[in-house]
């Protein structure tokens, strides 16, 4: 049914952006980003995410440059700092509570014990936060000592989302990970031993000479290290990176289709299904009741995200706000259109549809259009009635949920904007190919 799939929310987006014809936002100004920050807030939903763009070492299927100096460290330390101390004045930010805080990266655990001590306590101190906030740090194991966990674990973090990307000593070197398995697994479990909060970790399936019996092992691992969640992903092989590299020129071989692909994405879907977890998102399994993934969630929803950082971005009111550069921010206003839709994709992202909701969403001509393609989707299976008007994904749906979701949003923008999308391929592209075609052209 689909010749290329979209392997990620990111994907999605990125294909949503391009039948809305988004490539040119419309800029926001300081002025008016100064006037919501001394406003008060009308969302509840608010996160704030801070970007740590260095890495201690570079995976090789990244094809991001994040180089390390010691000296980068404790500079950029005292910049998130001021940034923190600088928003924490706006009556905006101040005056109604954060209920996620997320550290991304890069690794944000790269910072030293010190300096993540510095930034913990100036954001208990400056920013107003839930009772019940869900803060978490990405990570590897090779930065993180049990001192610096525990120290952490004290200032308010409490979720944990670990690179593991494979277990297997073979895949973990053609992935570029630190660490054989017996090391992995010690160390993942001491961790496991001294965290309390929720404990989550990826794992990367589909990746080079990678075999069902390497996914078993993955699979049968996590759940004997006492995983709360896993996020899995089909390896995405971009351009610039050293395993792309090694591919194009040959000294690694990939043979991966989407049979392949499908096949492997199953086996570990299915295996953690029968062993006590269950579906948050279409990429992410978890044991029921350890993790809420607030920061994704509200961020779907159209929350409020606080962006801090090099490289962070997120949207305070209806202000998109990117930070390109220290005295570089790009600002964006909403896009009406973008957000009806992105939040429905959103909402489609946990794999489950309740098509009374969904009704409420769209004018009769509009659900009309919807629901004669959900009901092909239904056809195949990828689609299953579970009560009343309750729908999800199987196995096969879940592997192609953001394409399914992606064609049941396009039926009703192509009814809006009445654009032919039939020779154009909205693809973002990875696996060495760029960006945006038209059939026949670049």
């Amino acid at each position: 049914m689909f010749d290329r799939r979209y392997r990620s929310h990111h994907d999605s987006e990125y294909a949503l952006k391009s039948f809305l014809n988004l490539s040119r936002p419309d800029m926001a100004t300081k002025e008016e980003l100064e006037l919501t920050l001394n406003s008060i807030p009308e969302k509840d939903e608010r996160v704030i995410y801070f970007h740590i763009p260095f890495c201690d070492k570079i995976c090789t299927f990244c094809n991001l440059n994040r180089g390390l100096k010691k000296d980068d460290l404790e500079e950029y330390t005292d910049f998130l700092l001021k940034e923190i101390d600088k928003y924490s004045k706006y009556e905006y930010i101040n005056s109604k509570e954060f209920n996620a805080v997320y550290f991304g990266g890069g690794t944000p655990t790269t910072l030293s014990e010190k300096q993540l001590e510095k930034i913990l306590k100036a954001i208990n101190e400056k920013f107003s936060l839930s009772k019940d906030v869900e803060f978490t740090f990405e990570t590897t194991l090779h930065n993180l000592n049990p001192e610096k966990i525990e120290m952490m674990q004290e200032l308010g973090v409490n979720r944990f989302s670990v690179g593991i990307q494979t277990f297997d000593t073979e895949g973990r070197r053609v992935l570029g990970r630190t660490y054989d398995y017996i090391e992995t697994v010690k160390r993942l479990k001491k961790m496991r031993e001294i965290f309390k909060g929720t404990l989550c970790i990826d794992i990367i399936y589909s990746y080079p000479g990678q075999t069902i019996s390497n996914l078993e092992l993955d699979a049968k691992t996590l759940m004997e290290c006492g995983i709360d969640s896993v996020s899995f992903y089909s390896l995405m092989l971009h351009e610039g990176s050293i395993l792309h590299n090694l591919v194009e020129n040959g000294k690694i071989r990939f043979d991966r289709d989407i049979e392949s692909d499908k096949r492997l994405h199953n086996y570990f879907y299915e295996k953690l299904l029968e062993n006590e977890y269950e579906m948050l998102e279409l990429s992410k399994l978890v044991k029921p009741g350890r993790d809420e993934y607030r920061y994704i969630k509200q961020k779907y929803l159209n929350g409020d995200v606080l962006p801090i950082g090099l490289g962070a971005g997120g949207r305070i009111g209806d202000i998109g706000v990117y930070n390109m550069a220290p005295a570089r921010t790009m600002l964006a206003n909403k896009n009406e259109d973008y957000d009806f839709f992105n939040k429905i994709l959103g909402i489609m992202q946990f794999g489950v549809y309740d098509l009374g909701k969904i009704e409420n969403m769209f004018s009769q001509a509009e659900y009309a259009s919807f629901t004669e393609k959900f009901e092909q989707f239904v056809s195949t299976g990828y689609i299953k009635q579970v009560e009343g008007e309750e729908y999800r994904l199987d196995s096969d749906g879940v592997f192609w949920g953001n394409n399914i979701a992606i064609e049941l949003l396009k039926s009703i923008i192509k009814m809006r904007k009445n654009i032919n999308y039939e020779k154009t391929d909205f693809t973002r592209r990875s696996d060495g190919e760029k960006s945006l075609q038209k059939q026949g052209h670049r």
